[in-house]
């Protein structure tokens, strides 16, 4: 719940009531020096920074991973790419590519996994 829209606007609410209920409560002198709800006005401040960094956290490895799914999709064809061309320079009797192949694969399993 943390990092989301739905905290700021629960956090926002409590934070109005609270600040509403201080005001109120001024004038029968509650909140005399001190100063509590100047303390309370600048946490809250504070609070907001939290949740507003997780949010942006949050956004960028959402962008992250379509960057990365996205660059994966890219790599698998420059490789094949690359394995046509080499057929094409070596022949289509070359079994370099043959055995290159299973090597390969495991590789990008393992990357994908990793992903």
């Amino acid at each position: 719940m943390f990092g989301s829209w739905r905290f700021i606007i629960v956090q926002t609410a409590v934070v109005t009531v609270w600040i509403a209920i201080n005001v109120v409560a001024v004038l029968y002198r509650w909140d005399p020096y001190p100063f509590i709800l100047l303390n309370l006005l600048f946490s809250t401040q504070a609070a907001y920074a939290a949740p507003l960094i997780l949010l942006s956290q949050n956004r960028q490895a959402d962008t992250d991973r379509v960057k990365a799914e996205h660059d994966y999709q890219v790599n698998q064809l420059a490789l094949q790419y690359l394995i046509v061309w080499h057929r094409d320079a070596h022949g289509a009797d070359c079994d370099c590519v043959r055995r290159a192949e299973p090597i390969v694969e495991g590789m990008l399993t393992a990357l994908a996994r990793e992903l």
